[in-house]
């Protein structure tokens, strides 16, 4: 019982470094570009939106950790700008802790040049963090003969349940009309208080993350063996916030109206690193595309000695225009071809 609570606490040190601290990084950023950085909602200038579960647990433990993400965003082409809305929940059952954070983004598109667009934004949220700390477990309510818990606790716990902030942010990218976009973003401009005892500080520092993309395509003269609209997009990010770093690299091929695609990420927090393989796979119906990512962790024994893996599902809804229906052909770029 004992070792099941210590088992608890170590999951949730060692997630919370690949979470950033509860920041959400999906495991399918190459297909959520917005929730890394929000003026990515408005790259194709069609309306958008899609749900995302996220669970991730410990291997032969029933700690887990899950996150649901909702996203809607809309192009006002008259105005040149998109508005969108996110919501995410980020809870650990075993802990009685939950996250829940609504953010606003207002996203305006510029013309460079011909071929180059650039769009940014700016961001505005609600959080609220809350803990049950009734889940919590205190030295005198452990008997360390027979290793029980008791319900019963004299320690104090001078915390509040729960605490509310407000979060700004701003982010940027530029794009070209055939295969390339290059991003920055920034979150916790204000460095809201996120602590739950009120006579201590807790303040989100700034992250910042940068993100590539490039998509070629593997049948430009539609004369190989693989069908006519066939790609490949890499994409890469790096984040950094206070002393966590994190890099993710993904590799995905678009053929025809399947995806199939792997990815690697590093996490690291001081002396301690975390790496995580990962592989995905979607299939695209017409305006709807279905997929998940399943990811494992190589190395992380360092820190709690148990294995973790990760798995996401996601339902993305592209309203893009129906008389384009025939002209799409799942590439990113498939509305400036």
């Amino acid at each position: 019982m004992v070792k099941k609570h210590i088992l608890s606490l170590l999951t949730f040190c060692c997630i919370s470094i690949t979470m950033y601290g509860q920041e959400y990084i999906p495991l399918n950023q190459n297909k959520l570009l917005g929730s890394v950085n929000p003026s990515f909602y408005s790259f194709d200038k069609e309306p958008h939106t899609g749900v995302v579960y996220g669970t991730q647990k410990v291997l032969n433990n029933n700690s887990s950790i899950e996150n649901s993400f909702a996203f809607g965003s809309n192009f006002f082409e008259d105005y040149s700008f998109s508005l969108a809305l996110d919501v995410n929940r980020f809870q650990i059952s075993t802990l009685g802790y939950s996250s829940t954070q609504v953010n606003a983004h207002y996203i305006y598109s510029t013309n460079l040049s011909y071929d180059w667009v650039l769009n940014s934004s700016i961001s505005a949220g609600y959080g609220n963090n809350k803990y049950d700390f009734s889940s919590l477990v205190f030295e005198d309510q452990i008997d360390v003969l027979t290793g029980n818990i008791s319900g019963f606790s004299i320690d104090p716990v001078n915390a509040n349940s729960s605490v509310s902030y407000f979060d700004l942010g701003a982010g940027a990218h530029v794009h070209n009309s055939r295969n390339m976009f290059f991003g920055l973003n920034l979150k916790h401009l204000n460095k809201p208080n996120i602590s739950l005892n009120d006579e201590l500080g807790d303040n989100k520092e700034i992250l910042i993350s940068v993100q590539g993309g490039l998509e070629i395509d593997l049948n430009p003269f539609r004369r190989s063996f693989l069908p006519a609209d066939s790609f490949l997009f890499l994409y890469g990010s790096a984040t950094k916030q206070a002393k966590k770093s994190r890099v993710d690299f993904y590799q995905e091929a678009v053929i025809d109206n399947f995806s199939i695609g792997i990815n690697q990420h590093i996490n690291n927090y001081e002396n301690a690193s975390i790496s995580t393989l990962g592989v995905s796979a979607s299939i695209f119906l017409n305006q709807v595309e279905i997929g998940g990512n399943y990811s494992f962790e190589v190395d992380s024994k360092q820190l709690t000695g148990v294995p973790y893996n990760y798995f996401e599902v996601f339902i993305l809804f592209d309203f893009y225009d129906l008389r384009l229906s025939r002209n799409r052909n799942n590439s990113r770029f498939y509305n400036f071809y």
